[in-house]
């Protein structure tokens, strides 16, 4: 796809105001993007029977209908055009629904303008890679041309051993080429995954009908478990039958899911408190009119209003980081110094590195807030480690039993706090793939250790 062939879209959504406030911003993301906004599913369904679309993009509850059974109807129209679910219904139940329904892929929606980068992203990704399917199926000869391209690993495979390997492949696998090539295909599929994977390569050989994308684990090989998704179907290669197929990593999306579930449970628990006092304190400021049942309420929606507000910062600390920009450290690390009334020195050899720099100015800050709140410290250090970097603070330090609680989401020691400081910090981390662990200083205090961030 040429930068400036267009992605057509078609949202629907209930919400008039909605469907032009995303319009307005994914356009202004990617300028090949064509947003159209249907309120009406059936009107939608119209357009795609007379117009050109590439990709609906719906929410799970449009008017009138069930996203899924939307869903449906788009399939039976166009059975590969990519269907992205974009609802504020968010679950781990729904997005493990969405996925076996077929959705192309799933995003909640979030307050802010940040999410609208990666939903262009991910309508962009989703449309490369069924053009790119498509691709592959008009002509032998132009495979390698496309696959090489491609944003997703393709391969083919004859005989149970790989013929062709493109370089993403090699990339998301951690094989070299020249590994790869006849080798067997079942060593990457994960041992608990590797019947159910051959039942379904056996169905397809045979001129049955099994399903075309599914997914399944594999194991790279640095002996790393991946979620992956795959796209397999029986094609000719130098003139004899093979398989061709097409792998992306959805690890992120697993993680996404089992965090869906994660704030549920947190929601839950944390809201319980602070709604049980408005509700009792109402019951009693309407027996009595006794106004200081009002100081109450207040401090009850307060602190509802901080724990929503973290929420949302921990889950913008979750979303994977599409554009890491070059980041000094040390630079920001002053930055973030400017949040806080402690005294931040930051030490020589601090590194230069690849992140969000927003997010890493964030997860400073938490640290430093940790040891505000937490210790009786007026200083904090910033100090460089053999590969990252680390927080290192003077306080009482932190039993080793709780090191690893404490990146808990929801764990504090503080009825007052919200507990969620140190688990933003290691969620940001995780989204950039480094690491993070809490360790004792060399004064008895605690040093926060971010490591595994590369340098430039």
């Amino acid at each position: 796809m040429t930068d400036s062939e267009p992605i057509r879209v078609v949202h629907v959504d209930s919400d008039p105001d909605f469907l032009e406030v995303v319009a307005e911003h994914l356009e202004s993301e990617n300028e090949a993007l064509a947003v159209e906004g249907e309120t009406d599913p059936q009107a939608a369904l119209d357009r795609l029977d007379r117009t050109s679309v590439d990709c609906v993009l719906s929410d799970h509850r449009p008017a009138g209908i069930d996203g899924l059974d939307f869903l449906e109807r788009v399939r039976e129209r166009h059975p590969e055009m990519p269907f992205v679910l974009y609802t504020s219904h968010g679950s781990e139940e729904i997005a493990s629904e969405a996925i076996s329904a077929g959705v192309t892929e799933y995003m909640q929606k979030e307050t802010g303008t940040d999410q609208y980068a990666v939903l262009a992203n991910t309508i962009t990704n989703a449309v490369e890679h069924t053009r790119t399917e498509a691709a592959l199926q008009e002509s032998q000869q132009r495979y390698r041309t496309v696959v090489e391209q491609s944003h997703d690993g393709i391969f083919i495979y004859r005989d149970g051993t790989f013929e062709f390997v493109n370089e993403r492949f090699c990339a998301i696998t951690g094989y070299e080429e020249d590994t790869l090539i006849g080798m067997d295909v079942f060593e990457l599929i994960h041992p608990d995954d590797r019947d159910r994977v051959r039942e379904i390569s056996r169905r397809r050989q045979s001129g049955e009908a099994p399903p075309q994308q599914y997914e399944a684990r594999i194991v790279t090989a640095d002996g790393e478990t991946r979620e992956a998704s795959l796209s397999v179907r029986s094609t000719t290669y130098d003139g004899e039958p093979a398989e061709i197929g097409s792998i992306r990593d959805v690890t992120d999306r697993y993680r996404s899911a089992e965090r869906l579930d994660e704030f549920a449970s947190i929601v839950s628990h944390d809201l319980r408190n602070p709604l049980n006092v408005l509700s009792g304190r109402l019951d009693l400021a309407r027996e009595t009119g006794d106004e200081t049942h009002f100081d109450a309420l207040e401090r009850s929606i307060d602190k509802m209003e901080t724990l929503l507000e973290e929420m949302r910062d921990l889950a913008r600390a979750g979303l994977p980081v599409r554009e890491p920009a070059v980041v000094d450290v040390e630079s920001t690390a002053r930055e973030a110094a400017e949040t806080t009334d402690l005294t931040v020195t930051t030490e020589a050899g601090l590194p230069t590195i690849e992140a969000d720099r927003d997010r890493l100015e964030g997860a400073l800050v938490e640290c430093f807030e940790n040891v505000a709140v937490h210790t009786d410290c007026d200083s904090v250090r910033v100090r460089p480690t053999e590969d990252g970097f680390a927080v290192v603070d003077d306080g009482p330090g932190i039993e080793a039993s709780e090191r690893d609680r404490v990146f808990e989401a929801g764990y504090t020691t503080d009825t007052d706090r919200t507990g969620f400081g140190l688990a933003i910090v290691e969620w940001i981390a995780d989204a950039h793939g480094w690491s993070v662990a809490a360790e004792a200083s060399s004064s008895g205090g605690t040093r926060i250790v971010i490591s595994d961030v590369g340098r430039t």
